[in-house]
């Protein structure tokens, strides 16, 4: 059945998925493209392509979105936040662990989007995002463990009966005797395990290449706050002899020119370090023992703390653009 979406306006929701979309999608264009340029192994820039061919689409079709709604496009990132030919900051290594976890990212949002999501059109779009991101997820996963990049998450060797919570210390952890952390606890931990280490690396690179000091400093910072967390989350595991995730610091370059802008830098940490209080959550809604759980909702405050301090450095120098939103009712008034 045909349908006519002229009259049908798009809600607040549908129009904030899709501009964050649009300043998601910007920047990834600009990353894979310095990738894309400096990639050496073929399966990987097979993966890169695809990804960057997805980024493409999306604009596309956000802008036809906006123009037939009479909204104005975002800027986002342009050719002027990428310097394509500049030396390569990360090795191929690092280029598919990246696009590895940027697909999970992905996925989480586009996910959120639907349950937010009315019109037709663009339920169907992000519908569409999801199915290519899945795809993407599969390639990128396929060849991180084709290659042996990344470690597998623990397994149990133990035999398993079904059994039933009988007693109150299931949920203790602070003082006594713990019970080992489970199979739900383990997958919450090593996931957040992952991304942080993508952090981690990022914040080094863009350190290193930095040409201001307040941007030095705050990736320093956060690079600091990162390995902390890497520190507690390798400790629920390490404590019931569980491996933790492979680390990639090695992976970055020693060149010092910067491929990416001052301003895609600061905003591609400062919505990461964001995105992991979300994560986090995730994690804690799912832990049974109050010392995990504790240690998330310590990790959530100095996460967020920093990430507003990211914020405040993206106002400071004005790279912040501003989502569109209701209209100010006291600024509408005509007072006399």
């Amino acid at each position: 059945m045909e349908h006519s979406y002229h009259n049908l306006k798009l809600t607040a929701p549908e129009v904030g998925s899709l501009w964050m979309q649009y300043i998601s999608d910007s920047l990834s264009k600009c990353v894979l493209r310095h990738f894309i340029y400096h990639v050496k192994d073929e399966a990987i820039g097979n993966v890169l392509r695809y990804a960057l061919r997805l980024s493409e689409t999306h604009l596309d079709k956000i802008k036809e979105f906006f123009s037939q709604e009479g909204l104005p496009i975002p800027v986002g990132f342009t050719d002027d936040d990428v310097k394509v030919d500049a030396p390569a900051l990360f090795t191929d290594t690092f280029m598919i662990v990246y696009i590895h976890t940027m697909a999970i990212h992905g996925l989480t949002r586009y996910s959120g989007a639907i349950g937010t999501v009315l019109r037709e059109d663009i339920r169907k779009y992000f519908i569409k995002c999801c199915t290519e991101t899945t795809d993407l997820y599969d390639q990128a996963t396929e060849v991180v463990l084709h290659k042996g990049i990344i470690s597998k998450p623990p397994t149990m060797t133990n035999k398993h009966t079904v059994e039933y919570v009988t007693k109150q210390s299931f949920l203790t952890g602070w003082f006594g005797d713990r019970r080992p952390i489970n199979t739900i606890e383990i997958g919450g931990t090593y996931i957040n395990m992952h991304k942080t280490i993508v952090k981690v690396v990022l914040e080094m690179g863009f350190r290193q290449v930095t040409q201001l000091k307040e941007v030095e400093q705050y990736m320093t910072r956060a690079e600091k706050l990162c390995k902390k967390h890497m520190e507690i989350l390798a400790k629920m595991l390490t404590e019931d002899n569980l491996h933790s995730p492979k680390t990639f610091e090695e992976e970055v370059t020693d060149v010092t020119v910067a491929p990416f802008s001052e301003k895609l830098m600061v905003y591609h940490i400062t919505t990461l370090l964001s995105a992991a209080i979300g994560y986090y959550g995730e994690a804690l809604s799912m832990c049974q023992r109050r010392d995990l759980s504790g240690s998330y909702v310590k990790m959530i405050t100095e996460m967020g703390l920093l990430a507003e301090d990211g914020a405040q450095l993206l106002i400071d120098y004005g790279w912040l653009e501003q989502p569109p939103g209701a209209p100010d009712r006291n600024k509408l008034k005509n007072v006399k």
